[in-house]
């Protein structure tokens, strides 16, 4: 199985399956810098264009096996439900693409994805939206994380997703224009998933910025983002890309620290610009640091 890195997603691009460039976005590398995309078929499409959906992915797919190899941004599809697994897996050279995203995952529908997945391709990994009302549970929330951490499905996923909208949708709320989502009580919401999860080796993806005209506010949110641990951002239009991947860059001073904390050579204890560095207690953040690193690089 392909090795994919968390850090490598980036801002990942959601794209309706009924969008008639698919092509054009995946081999033609139509979009500056794009790492990864997830082909939609749930909520970005009407119940009525699902034929239409399956048959531009369908040509899609013919379309890409025919090309060489070459660097293509990591691409997922999102199915509608776990039914629709069956009719995506009977899809020719559906193997091209990295995996799944699995939306309203929870404990209660583990089983369904565990069974309908059973028959995927190998190197496919996964990416679990947790975006129900139970996750906005800590109890509920635990208890998929206790079925989660010896399952068989545990090596296959790649990054748990925060689903933003549907978490505020549970709250008869969406995303404020004026406010990052830690404003209000998804801030909670994403720090206790962060807590319950990142501590049995989970990574976790940042939810979606609805208002991309806001560059500022965006900016400020990735900032929230970063300062929670998470790895990556959903993202519903290009231009939030290269803002995304630029607050993704690591400074230099974060650079030249991580590396002491992990230069089995210093002391314990020592102080390197202004702070204290204790590599026993540090060694997780340097190492993630240095991850982030190797994929977006470090700022000018």
């Amino acid at each position: 199985m392909k090795s994919i890195s968390p850090y490598q997603l980036g801002a990942t691009l959601y794209v309706p399956a009924t969008h008639h460039d698919l092509a054009d976005i995946i081999i033609k590398n139509e979009i500056e810098d794009l790492r990864s995309m997830v082909i939609c078929l749930e909520d970005a499409i009407k119940e009525d264009e699902i034929e239409t959906a399956l048959a531009n992915l369908t040509t899609l797919l013919k379309i890409w096996d025919k090309q060489p190899q070459c660097h293509y941004p990591l691409v997922f599809i999102r199915p509608r439900h776990c039914s629709m697994v069956k009719e995506l897996l009977a899809i020719p050279h559906i193997e091209q693409v990295e995996g799944l995203v699995l939306p309203k995952f929870d404990q209660y529908s583990l089983q369904q994805w565990t069974e309908v997945l059973e028959y995927a391709p190998e190197h496919w990994v996964y990416m679990p939206t947790l975006e129900t009302q139970a996750m906005l549970d800590p109890v509920q929330v635990h208890e998929l994380r206790q079925l989660l951490k010896q399952h068989p499905l545990r090596p296959k996923i790649l990054v748990l997703r925060i689903g933003g909208n549907d978490l505020l949708s549970c709250l008869r709320l969406r995303h404020s224009t004026a406010h990052t989502l830690y404003d209000g009580p998804l801030g909670y919401v994403v720090a206790m998933l962060v807590s319950q999860f990142v501590p049995d080796g989970f990574y976790l993806t940042a939810p979606v910025f609805d208002c991309f005209s806001n560059k500022k506010l965006l900016k400020a949110e990735i900032q929230r983002d970063l300062l929670q641990g998470l790895v990556g951002k959903t993202v519903i239009h290009p231009r939030q890309i290269r803002t995304i991947h630029h607050a993704l860059q690591v400074n230099q001073q974060d650079i030249e620290t991580s590396k002491r904390i992990l230069d089995s050579s210093m002391p314990a204890v020592f102080k390197f610009e202004g702070a204290m560095c204790e590599p026993s207690t540090h060694q997780r953040w340097a190492e993630q640091t240095l991850e982030r690193a190797k994929y977006f690089g470090k700022c000018d």
